[in-house]
Parts: C-alpha cells; structure tokens; sequence
C-alpha cells in the first residue's frame, strides 16, 4: 500500500474501494497491479465504472485497455463543469 496517497484518511478504515480510486487517480502501474491483485479485476472494474472522483484521463484510459465503452462510467455521464465556454 502507497501511504501518501492516503494522507488524510485513516488507513485502518479504508475501503477498497477508496484504494482502488486512489490508485486509478494518482497510482503508478506498479500500485495499480498490486490493487487489481489484492481486491479482484471485477471490483476494480465496478469502481472504474460507478466512482465519480476520478479523472476522466485515466478513466478514458483504463477502458480502452480493458475494452470498456467509456460512456458507461459515471465520470462521462455527467456534465464537466469545468469545460470552459468557447
């Protein structure tokens, strides 16, 4: 487990779902295999599809590696309210 990413939680009450967001945002390859190991490929996949606090670069990402319609995850159903206006 990557400490820092969890500077303001107590690591005695995270959820793995709380880890694996953390790891999709700010993780490394490393850490982002060590969670899939540790926590399952499908609970990795729910979080990647129903979390709204991640980025959606990443999102993006991990669904064209893992062949996921990207428009299923919660991140690129909402608006982006920080889009500017053009």
């Amino acid at each position: 487990m990557r400490e820092e990413l969890f500077w303001d939680r107590d690591i005695a009450s995270l959820t793995p779902g709380i880890e694996i967001e953390r790891a999709i945002n700010f993780g490394g390859f490393d850490y982002i295999k060590e969670v899939q190991e540790k926590h399952g490929m499908e609970k990795f996949k729910e979080v990647l599809l129903n979390r709204k606090n991640l980025s959606r670069k990443a999102v993006n990402y991990w669904c064209v590696f893992l062949k996921i319609d990207r428009n299923a995850a919660r991140v690129f159903k909402t608006a982006n309210i920080w889009t500017p206006f053009r």
